[in-house]
This record gives structure tokens, sequence and C-alpha cells, in this order.
């Protein structure tokens, strides 16, 4: 019985070695696993995504408010306010991330292009004086730009807003953040 356990063990050592190992398991890897983002990312993630959730939700109120009434002329006014009041943000920071996402991409005509088809809606409507009942979907179209700076907002809290913009300057050259327009 002694002698059966190692036998057993050489002839299956044996048997292995003169079959060879799958044709997959010779070819060597290429894909790479990410390893998960720090939770520390995550969690200010999650807080970015909530803030710009708040923000969809008062842009609602509004507009349904500026429906009931027939005066869009409000959302204007009540945007600046709405990032003011949910995120802390001074009137035109959102404009200063657009900004900086032009000037980043001046070599990515894509983006430009989305970014330019933006704008030609933008002034459509205003041509048309029908911007307000359109202003939210239009602008909610920088929500990935809000997002990035209200992460690091959360990731640097003891840094100044010029620094922040600074490293959103940097994020958005290094990262995947992209504009979409509806």
């Amino acid at each position: 019985m002694r002698l059966l356990i190692p036998l057993i063990v050489l002839i299956l050592c044996v048997f292995l070695s003169l079959i060879g190992c799958d044709q997959a398991m010779r070819q060597p890897i290429k894909e790479i696993v990410k390893p998960p983002p720090d939770s520390s990312e995550m969690v200010s993630l999650q807080k970015a995504r909530a803030g710009v959730e708040r923000v969809n939700e008062r842009r609602a109120e509004t507009y349904q408010k500026a429906e009931e009434t027939g005066d869009f002329s409000i959302v204007f006014t009540a945007s600046e306010d709405i990032f003011k009041e949910e995120l802390g943000f001074r009137k035109g920071l959102w404009v200063d991330l657009v900004e900086i996402y032009r000037q980043e991409n001046l070599e990515n005509t894509a983006r430009l292009e989305v970014l330019g088809n933006l704008e030609d809606a933008f002034a459509e409507k205003v041509q048309d004086g029908t911007l307000g009942m359109f202003y939210f979907t239009y602008i909610s179209s920088f929500d990935a730009l809000i997002v990035e700076y209200l992460c690091l907002s959360f990731e640097f809290p003891e840094k100044s807003e010029e620094e922040r913009l600074m490293l959103f300057r940097e994020s958005v050259t290094d990262r995947e953040i992209v504009i979409v327009f509806p």
C-alpha cells in the first residue's frame, strides 16, 4: 500500500509529461488585467456622481416650473444657482472646465467636432429663441467634465481651485473624458 501511492503519482506524472500541455497553455498571456481602482477613487467617483444626480434632479424641477409658467428664461440663472448650491461651484466654473477640455483636445478632431456641433446647436436655439427649452439638455452634455472635477475635489480637498483646475487639465489629457452630445 505504501508503494502504491508513489507509484500512482509517478504514473500520473509520466502520463502528463507524455501528453503535454494544451496548446492554449503554451501561448503567452496577452491580456493584461488592470488592477481595480483605488477604493478612495471609487468613493470620490460615487460622491461626484451623486452630486451630479442632485444637480439633474434640480434641473428637472426647474424645467418643470418653467414649462408650467411658460417662462424658460429662468433656467439660465437657475443653472448657475444649482451648481453653486449643490456643488459649491463659483459662477462660470463649468465654462472654465469646457474651455480646458477644448484646449487639451486641440489635436483631437473628433472631440472638437462634437464640441462644435454642440455650439452650433446652441447658436441655432438662440436664433430660434428656444434655447431655454433645451438648455438643460445641452448643458448636461458637460456632466462628464463636472464629475471629473468633482472627483478631484473629493480626492484633493486641501488643494485650491486653481490647483484642482491644473489637475483637471492633466486628467482631461490622461483619461478618456468625453463630451457626449445628445
